[in-house]
């Protein structure tokens, strides 16, 4: 592992030289990490085997594994340190960092997406409501090298698109001017995940306990503690207990709605409690829903298209951001017939044991969803797309389907996977 003790000299030298100025450390670590060309080296398993043959490591920094599966420290300098993170599956939160320095692409690819935020109202210290807004997306692959810039003029998210993924952080220790650290919940709310009353970290799990045995007067509590509680814990009380409360696929088949009808209540108690305040949280609840689905989806698909398609619709809003990343990532190809292509594949895998219909998770998908979903990704309106499929079909398939039509039309305009490319 010369190459990280390389790596670290290198850097610690002309930081030093610049008299440890904080805004200088970013550019040195992203030239020091180009210059060593790590990635052409070193394989991310060498790191992992030279770590199961030592005695002894480096002070690791992230002992527990919070952040990478897992995180490794490789380097240790005066004031900064060096991490190579694993991933095996998944993405980071949107969030800003309270240290600085740069990141390197190890092994595989990903899909990086910076946002700007727009303050409205600041609740308190550890939690803030304004405009989560895409700025940018692109598409990172191995030795790529990106500065981390502290506070919120860098909030970014990772999602890894390969598995195993792995990445090369440099970093300076915390940064008190720069904290706290937020994550951004879609579309509107900033929160400071480390944040933490132990009071209601107790109450929460007893809650938790109380739901999951299935106690009678478990949702009386919810109820009675929501009206009482301030803003902040009655968003932790509704993220904790949204899993339980989420209708699921099946319940949906069959019109067992009660479990969102529940939820809702406790949205209203809130927003009678709060006002205008908590109209926030439904969308951030509907959003987060959205992202369980697919991501219960993507752990379902092997395929590295298809995992990269739902990753795109996790990720990136509108259509004409999807398709670019599309042509970046397959030049040769027609964005949209890709994106049929995928869809058709993906509703076709079905999942035994699952209440989920399909990989799509949109029940009974067929031809003509496929046409109508066609014609919505070129912005067809409702009369075009009837006009369109009689000129398609002929009149015995007409009457078969036309009937048909509008129900199709909804559903899929109401299909989570699909609201990302059913905007332009």
């Amino acid at each position: 592992m010369n190459e990280f003790a390389e790596l670290g000299a290198t850097i610690e030298a002309q930081w030093r030289d610049s008299n440890f100025d904080d805004n200088r450390f970013p550019p040195i670590c992203v030239e020091a990490l180009r210059a060593a060309r790590i990635p052409d080296k070193l394989t991310a398993y060498e790191v992992i085997e030279w770590t199961l043959r030592q005695d002894v490591l480096p002070v690791q920094q992230d002992l527990r594994g919070s952040f990478g599966d897992p995180p490794i420290t490789v380097y240790n300098g005066s004031r900064f340190y060096i991490d190579v993170y694993f991933w095996l599956n998944g993405t980071t939160s949107i969030h800003q960092h309270g240290f600085c320095g740069a990141f390197q692409v190890l092994l595989g690819s990903s899909l990086h997406s910076q946002y700007e935020f727009a303050l409205r109202r600041e609740i308190n210290a550890a939690f803030r409501i304004g405009d989560i807004n895409l700025a940018r997306c692109e598409l990172l692959t191995a030795g790529e090298v990106r500065p981390i810039a502290p506070g919120a003029e860098y909030i970014h998210s990772l999602f890894h698109l390969d598995n195993p993924s792995a990445t090369i952080v440099v970093r300076t220790r915390s940064m008190p001017a720069y904290q706290p650290q937020y994550d951004y919940r879609k579309p509107w709310l900033a929160v400071d995940p480390f944040f933490e009353n132990e009071h209601v970290t107790k109450k929460l799990q007893c809650l938790s306990a109380m739901l999951r045995a299935g106690y009678s007067e478990a949702e009386r509590y919810v109820s009675e503690w929501l009206a009482r509680a301030d803003f902040q814990t009655s968003y932790l009380i509704l993220l904790n207990i949204q899993g339980h409360f989420q209708m699921h696929t099946l319940e949906q088949t069959f019109g067992l709605d009660s479990r969102r009808a529940a939820f809702d209540s406790f949205l209203k108690i809130v927003r009678e409690r709060h006002g205008e305040i908590a109209d926030v949280l439904p969308r951030v609840f509907e959003h987060q829903s959205r992202i369980r689905s697919i991501v219960d989806q993507r752990s379902f698909v092997n395929d590295p298209e298809h995992r990269f398609f739902l990753a795109l619709l996790m990720n990136v809003e509108g259509r004409s951001r999807i398709f670019e990343l599309i042509r970046n990532r397959f030049p040769d190809c027609e964005p949209i017939e890709k994106v049929l292509d995928w869809t058709l594949d993906l509703s076709t895998i079905r999942v035994f044991g699952s209440n989920i219909p399909n990989a799509l998770g949109v029940a009974e998908f067929e031809q003509l969803d496929l046409f109508v979903l066609e014609c919505l990704l070129k912005d067809m309106t409702d009369e075009a797309i009837a006009a369109e499929l009689r000129s398609e079909y002929g009149p015995e398939v007409i009457a078969v389907v036309e009937s048909k039509l509008l129900p199709t039309i909804e559903k899929l305009k109401n299909a989570p996977v699909f609201a990302p490319l059913l905007v332009s």
